[in-house]
């Protein structure tokens, strides 16, 4: 039989010879994907078996005869990523396991570990013996951080004696792992081009250092200047002047100075009279010189030198992918390091990188067992969603939609850690942070369709002392299809004449008297109380339905409910209102009058003694449901149904807005604005307290958050914030 000792056989050996080793020390495999293995499958295969070991650890530097299968023209593959993961454990030692990565394969190359630790050396030391004869795990006696150099130097090594070319090697500038190559084999014809992200990830964190000293350094600011950034390394790869005059330019051109711009991509060049900078505050240019001249310090004095690493940035993130896989192989919070567990353990995921999830199939199959029927379906399964991931991640779409939905992520977060104000942080629990919350979102009730649909409509109506919306209720009537309410209740305040002479009530000492007959009459608890049970009776929650109740009986009636804490009650046992007044103007528009007495006489064609609760809701029921328009409601009930809660939140609503007047007297915002703000649950001191804790950027945060619709819940407009901010900070 004949054996090709490649690099990815010994990897599916050794792979399974970490599988085969859990099964004879009695372990059980705990792994959905494998088919079970019992101890005589072992040694069915006595040559492949005997040899397990011995084909593991051959060179793993023959991988460059698959890499030649690979690519039609292995002088195309020059350029490797290089990078480095580091497995800390429980111990004080540290593994870390580095890795080579073709550009243009993609595929792994060659990797090797360095790990400080043996647990079976560890355990002979203690007891003060010899330890036996095993494979060591312990290969580095040096320090932590002089792993990853030494691990560089060895896989070029390894990959210059086997003759394969590299022409440039790609990673961070984290460690010395190319100078110490290039000093140890001077013959080594190959250039180091730095990490693009990684460069970019280091003009990020040094900008965010120097944004407490400078005020126009927002996070705003600090995105554009990024994206500048990175748009000019794009337009640039391999022009070295171009980067040149490109990192002189991006810091210019945001203080608005023009004279190293390019017409392709400067705005302010091609239309001089309108141009507005699309990224930076009110489209303004920045003023700050302070910040003019640290950013020259960064950009000019150390960057421009480098101009030529810039101008030939690569890519390690193929390494990174690897990183990953290998973390979730070997968790950095379990302690594999200290034996030969770990070797096997990132042979699997160098599988998993190189042949995708079917690598698990092809150990079995290459052992003389059966790849599995599962098995093959499920690695089936999991690369179709990998290479359908890998082609949606490169496509242009796929581009804006990640950086679309990392906006509104980073958007939601800052807007919560606005609100929620200081909440984690170092010795944050010795101080006395402030602990006060804003508001979050009020969010849009959602009905349930179907419940809505098989819901009972009862019309009621509300006769009063007054017409404001703190009068007593003398009246209350409720009619449905199959049942009807009315009852008569005491007022604790006088019944004005006007209401009088429209509803013919009076009271009289302990009487109540219509048309001057005495009625019988409840007090208010106790009315409302059987009310509530009356509601409590329909096999299913009812929806309520009045003419004109938003503007003035779903007040009345919540002001009642609320004095005798019986609202909350009250709302469990229906599902909302409907105000008929809004549905008729929909359904029959272009009338004089929306008036219950003239749609009775428009609809119905009759006429009739209105402002007695119960007639009123017997002719209101006739209306909605028996008239040459069908059944209005029914037909309108999901665009005009409004919660239980409306009159609460009316209320609330109107004390947020009066705290917005002296800001709406010095026309620091609209009314209209300041109604929505209101309405989202916000007040003037919770503006203030955004500002006092991310300045600008909180308050923009808190304003421009979105609602469980999507819809911003104050404002996104640039110029409406500064104009609040201006306000609210008038000192600075």
């Amino acid at each position: 039989m004949f054996f090709s000792f490649d690099f990815c056989q010994a990897n599916l050996f050794g792979c399974l010879f970490f599988l085969l080793n859990l099964v004879i020390k009695g372990k059980p495999v705990k792994e959905e994907l494998n088919p079970p293995i019992d101890e005589g499958d072992l040694y069915r295969s006595d040559f492949r078996y005997r040899n397990v070991k011995r084909i593991f650890d051959v060179n793993v530097i023959e991988v460059f005869k698959d890499v030649q299968n690979w690519t039609s023209d292995w002088k195309l593959e020059k350029i490797f990523g290089a990078d480095c993961i580091c497995l800390r454990t429980c111990c004080a030692e540290v593994t870390r396991v580095a890795s080579l990565i073709g550009q243009k394969t993609g595929k792994v190359l060659h990797h090797t570990m360095r790990s400080g630790d043996c647990r079976v050396c560890s355990i002979a030391n203690r007891k003060g013996e010899v330890p036996r004869k095993h494979k060591c795990s312990k290969n580095w006696t040096g320090s932590a951080k002089a792993m990853e150099p030494d691990m560089v130097v060895q896989m070029i090594r390894d990959l210059k004696e086997q003759n394969v070319p590299i022409s440039e090697l790609a990673g961070d500038d984290d460690s010395t792992g190319y100078n110490r190559a290039i000093k140890e084999m001077p013959d080594l014809h190959m250039e180091k081009t730095s990490d693009r992200n990684h460069v970019t990830k280091n003009i990020v964190n040094k900008l965010y250092s120097m944004k407490p000293k400078h005020k126009e350094l927002s996070v705003m600011v600090i995105n554009a200047i990024t994206r500048n950034f990175a748009y000019m390394v794009d337009q640039n790869k391999g022009n070295q002047t171009g980067i040149e005059n490109g990192l002189r330019a991006s810091i210019d051109h945001i203080f608005g100075e023009h004279a190293h711009c390019v017409q392709s991509w400067c705005g302010y060049l091609k239309d001089k009279t309108t141009y507005k900078h699309s990224s930076l505050p009110h489209g303004k240019d920045l003023k700050s010189l302070d910040l003019k001249s640290d950013l020259e310090k960064l950009f000019l004095d150390k960057l421009v030198p480098n101009s030529k690493k810039l101008a030939n940035l690569a890519s390690s993130q193929a390494n990174e992918s690897l990183n990953m896989t290998i973390a979730t192989k070997a968790p950095k919070y379990k302690h594999y390091s200290a034996s030969s567990s770990l070797s096997y353990r990132v042979s699997s995921a160098v599988l998993q990188k190189n042949e995708g999830y079917s690598y698990v199939s092809e150990v079995h199959e290459s052992s003389g067992l059966s790849p599995g029927t599962e098995t093959l379906k499920r690695s089936l399964k999991l690369n179709r969603k990998r290479d359908r991931k890998s082609t949606v991640s490169k496509t242009r779409e796929g581009k804006k939609q990640r950086l679309l939905l990392k906006k509104k992520r980073s958007s939601k977060n800052s807007g919560m850690e606005v609100r929620e104000g200081k909440t984690y942080e170092s010795e944050i629990g010795l101080e006395h942070p402030d602990q006060e919350e804003i508001p979050e979102v009020m969010e849009i009730d959602k009905f349930d369709k179907e419940a809505i649909t098989v819901a009972p409509l009862l019309v009621f109506d509300l006769e009063t002392t007054g017409l404001s919306r703190s009068s007593d209720i003398i009246q209350l009537a409720a009619c449905s299809k199959d049942s009807t309410f009315d009852t008569y209740i005491l007022p604790s305040q006088p019944i004005s004449k006007e209401a009088t002479n429209i509803t013919k009530i009076t009271v009289r000492g302990n009487n109540m008297l219509y048309n001057s007959k005495p009625v019988n009459f409840k007090y208010p608890h106790q009315a409302l109380t059987d009310f509530i049970t009356f509601l409590s009776e329909f096999s299913c929650k009812p929806i309520l339905v009045g003419h004109n109740i938003k503007r003035f009986d779903c007040h009345i009636l919540y002001n009642a409910l609320r004095f005798y804490n019986m609202y909350s009650e009250f709302c469990s046992h229906i599902i909302g209102f409907v105000d008929s007044l809004d549905v008729f103007k929909h359904v029959v528009p272009g009338l004089s009058s929306y008036s219950q007495t003239n749609l009775v006489d428009t609809l119905l064609d009759e006429t009739y003694a209105a402002h007695n609760a119960l007639e009123d809701t017997r002719l209101l029921f006739r209306l909605i449901t028996c008239t040459s328009q069908g059944n209005v409601i029914s037909d309108n009930i999901t665009d005009f149904i409004f919660s239980s809660n409306y009159p609460h939140n009316c209320h609330m609503h109107q004390d947020n807005l009066t705290t917005f007047s002296e800001a709406i007297n010095c026309k620091a915002l609209s009314k209209a604005t300041a109604l929505k703000a209101a309405r989202s649950n916000l007040r003037l001191c919770h503006l203030k307290l955004s500002i006092e804790r991310n300045g600008l950027d909180g308050l923009r945060a808190l304003l421009s958050e979105l609602t469980n619709q999507g819809k911003v819940r104050v404002t996104s407009c640039k110029k409406i914030i500064q104009k609040m901010y201006d306000f609210l900070t008038p000192e600075s």
